[in-house]
């Protein structure tokens, strides 16, 4: 991912960047973070952070014989086709404002500190719009992991909205909202005929509506006897 050893620059003014990351809440759920895909995964932090050095190393970060600091793209595309892997798909988007010590390589920026302006959600794993998030069952000591989800998938369990993540992040201004670009092209089903479209049914289909009917049609044949002898 480094190209090699580059003279290390600095900026006061901060540089945008697009990168994913894990979506994190404390084990009391009073506040929410963020930790990095792959070696990152070991390391939970804030919307407005510095970078550490993972491998304990007391060189300032970003350093050239090291792979330490945090990491962006410098477009959002390029951040947004990480999460099409199987190991990112329950990641989110952010867009950063990098400042300080920065070394760049060639797709983006390794850098020293960072403030998470957007954090942008994808798609459910069924491939709707993942509005809210629940609980994964996996975390690091403090911290749970958060998945996005859809509402429906969501199906009566606890979850946190996007408005109370971004609120929970602390750092005024953040904003959380779903990333539409994944979803373009793509239509409900029960949308479809009256987008003029149609689906084939298979088998299955018919013969579970059969039964559906079969069902309907005993029940109202109860209803009527009950009514007839009232």
């Amino acid at each position: 991912m480094i190209s090699g050893p580059v003279p290390h620059e600095f900026s006061d003014k901060p540089l945008t960047g697009f990168k994913t990351a894990i979506p994190m809440i404390s084990a009391k759920g009073e506040r929410t973070a963020f930790s990095g895909i792959g070696v990152g995964r070991k390391h939970v932090y804030l919307a407005t952070d510095k970078a550490i050095c993972l491998n304990d190393s007391k060189h300032a970060v970003p350093h050239a014989l090291c792979k330490c600091g945090f990491y962006c793209f410098q477009t959002l595309d390029a951040a947004r086709d990480l999460t099409c892997t199987p190991e990112n798909r329950e990641t989110v988007l952010l867009e950063v404002a990098v400042s300080g010590r920065y070394r760049r390589y060639e797709q983006g920026f390794r850098f020293e500190k960072q403030r998470v302006r957007k954090v942008w959600t994808g798609r459910c794993k069924c491939g709707r719009s993942a509005e809210v998030f629940i609980d994964s069952g996996n975390g690091s000591k403090g911290w749970r992991q958060l998945t996005p989800c859809c509402l429906q998938c969501a199906d009566g369990r606890p979850v946190l909205t996007l408005a109370k993540f971004a609120e929970l992040t602390h750092e005024d201004g953040l904003i959380a909202d779903v990333d539409h670009q994944p979803l373009c092209n793509f239509v409900v089903a029960d949308r479809l005929a009256s987008d003029g479209m149609t689906f084939s049914r298979g088998p299955m289909f018919d013969a579970e509506l059969a039964v559906l009917n079969a069902r309907v049609d005993n029940l109202q044949g109860q209803v009527e006897r009950l009514l007839d002898h009232g």
